[in-house]
């Protein structure tokens, strides 16, 4: 099955780019006449070499502010801590640090 959509010259131009990414398929994109999706998906179809960008670092699992206020109603020997929940993260984690 030929691809009628990529000339020899087009396929050889994606060979020689690589390996391709996000940037030079975008580029090659803009050149060919193409989008940067249809050059991805050609390139893969090839089998040429294509680096994805890595995935977004996850991010840290930090206590709940409902658990922070858990922690320093128990660290202060207290039977309820109404209202301190609305304070912001940043200073129940200082509240905390700071008992003891």
């Amino acid at each position: 099955m030929t691809d009628t959509n990529y000339t020899p010259e087009m396929v050889l131009k994606l060979k020689n780019a690589q390996p391709l990414d996000l940037a030079k398929a975008k580029a090659l994109g803009a050149e060919m006449g193409k989008g940067y999706r249809s050059i991805i998906a050609k390139a893969k179809r090839e089998g040429l070499q294509y680096i994805s960008k890595p995935a977004p670092a996850k991010k840290k699992s930090a206590p709940s502010k409902a658990d922070m206020v858990e922690a320093i109603c128990l660290a202060l020997d207290l039977h309820s801590c109404d209202g301190l929940e609305k304070a912001t993260g940043s200073a129940l984690d200082k509240l905390l640090q700071n008992i003891g």
